[in-house]
């Protein structure tokens, strides 16, 4: 589905260009070395080419003039659009009235040393640069730690050098507080996560509860539990859980670099007294939609798969996966599933579809990166919003595979040998496996696991 001011994003429509301060030097340092492997080529060009209009006394341009001086199509220029929105570096608003037209807000990127100390992005930043990459730019960002033994400082003091009259303060001083306070305001890129996802009350009185003092609840920390909460499905009481692990009974401080390796241990494990109450899969309107697909050509086990993505968060989902094939998750797919949660718009349900369909119909023993970020780059554009929507497209995506491999080995007019196909994706009885045995184990497995939360089956 493309919305209305998606579609009215054409080369000839106007858009205007404002960024509240100039680009520092700091930000620009951040830009080129730590935004970009993230962002990549083309969202950094847009970046540049955007604030080069701000810089510019033209007050408005056409798409078309930017198109042209980024050489990409409209359809490329989207994409990275989205990517600058995704990772905080742009705002965009629309109008209509009295024209059409869009306003992009630029805003400024992270200072190096900000960029590394944010758990997000320093996990964006490695999963696409790789552990050697990232230790060298953290030393190049790193303040450098200067010896001075054996010198006595002799620096002069500021009051030696600087002095003003109490009644020159007094005269200016509502003017200063007024300014120093409106800098103070000022806010730079931060990664968009959506913090009413959380009950933010509720959580604060079941910390007190576990004697971890409320104030611990900055913004910091705010940011890392949304973060665990999107990426493995905590809710506030696990949540208020794992940070009593990581707090000083003493004083109620939370150590969050303690609190970040619990949580990342515990997802490790499955949790199988974990209930989803999110869904009542028993509702007049899911007993509707699930008799619509079944009159679509939706398989009943198809549902059943459906039902199974939706339940679980992305990082849980893909724990059970490979712990139903006898494996387990490493750290590069710990970051590659991050970076895609993070970045990607895909719902979390179209995401484990992914995930089921490289593991267990493509029967992978591990999640390949690159394949990974071309079939959600290829589901994003897409816009795919319900897991069946992703069933549907790899069922006939791979039918029309098949269905060309036939007719070139026609035309070809070679003897017709028996070859291996990828099944089409029944998501049950037609799944792809090296062994239908072992496939038919990891389906039992993961049936038990899904089933537990119900009591039943």
């Amino acid at each position: 589905m493309e919305y209305a001011y998606e579609a009215n994003l054409q080369p000839k429509t106007v858009y205007e260009v404002k960024k509240s301060v100039p680009l520092t030097s700091e930000g620009q340092k951040a830009l080129v070395n730590l935004y970009q492997p993230i962002i990549g080529a083309d969202a950094l060009a847009l970046y540049f080419c955007l604030l080069q209009d701000f810089e510019d006394t033209q007050e408005k341009y056409t798409h078309l003039e930017l198109l042209n001086a980024l050489d990409m199509g409209i359809g490329t220029m989207k994409i990275a659009k989205k990517r600058l929105e995704g990772i905080g570096l742009l705002k965009t608003y629309y109008k209509e009235q009295p024209e059409v037209r869009f306003l992009y807000v630029l805003t400024e990127p992270l200072a190096p040393k900000e960029f590394l100390k944010d758990e997000l992005m320093s996990f964006l930043l490695v999963v696409k640069v790789g552990q050697s990459k990232f230790r060298q730019l953290n030393r190049r960002f790193n303040s450098l730690v200067i010896n001075t033994d054996g010198y006595q400082e002799v620096t002069a003091k500021f009051g030696s050098v600087y002095n003003f009259s109490q009644s020159e303060y007094q005269a200016n001083q509502s003017l200063v507080e007024k300014a120093t306070s409106a800098l103070a305001n000022e806010q730079t890129s931060q990664l968009p996560l959506d913090d009413k996802q959380l009950n933010w009350p509720l959580l604060r009185d079941l910390a007190t509860k576990k004697f971890i003092n409320p104030a611990q609840l900055t913004d910091t920390l705010k940011k890392s539990l949304l973060l665990y909460h999107e990426l493995f499905g905590y809710d506030e009481l696990q949540l208020t859980n794992l940070m009593a692990e990581a707090v000083a009974l003493t004083d109620g401080v939370i150590d969050q670099r303690k609190l970040k390796n619990i949580v990342y241990k515990q997802s490790q494990h499955l949790l199988p007294d974990k209930k989803q109450t999110n869904q009542n899969y028993q509702s007049d309107e899911q007993i509707r939609r699930k008799n619509t697909l079944l009159a679509q050509g939706f398989t009943q086990a198809d549902w059943q798969t459906i039902l199974d993505s939706e339940r679980l968060a992305p990082m849980e989902y893909l724990t059970a996966l490979k712990a139903a094939k006898g494996g387990y998750v490493t750290k590069n797919e710990e970051w590659l599933l991050t970076d895609l949660v993070s970045k990607s718009p895909l719902p979390p349900a179209v995401i484990n579809i992914l995930l089921n369909y490289l593991l267990v119909v493509q029967n992978k023993a591990q999640l390949p990166q690159a394949l990974t970020n071309q079939i959600a780059n290829d589901w994003s554009q897409n816009k795919f919003k319900t897991p069946e929507e992703a069933i549907l497209y790899v069922r006939t995506t791979v039918k029309e595979k098949q269905v060309a491999k036939e007719q070139r080995k026609k035309a070809s007019g070679r003897p017709q040998n028996i070859v291996k196909k990828e099944d089409l994706p029944d998501w049950s009885k037609n799944q792809a496996s090296s062994d239908p045995n072992r496939k038919a184990e990891i389906d039992k497995m993961m049936q038990e696991y899904f089933n537990d939360e119900e009591g039943e089956k």
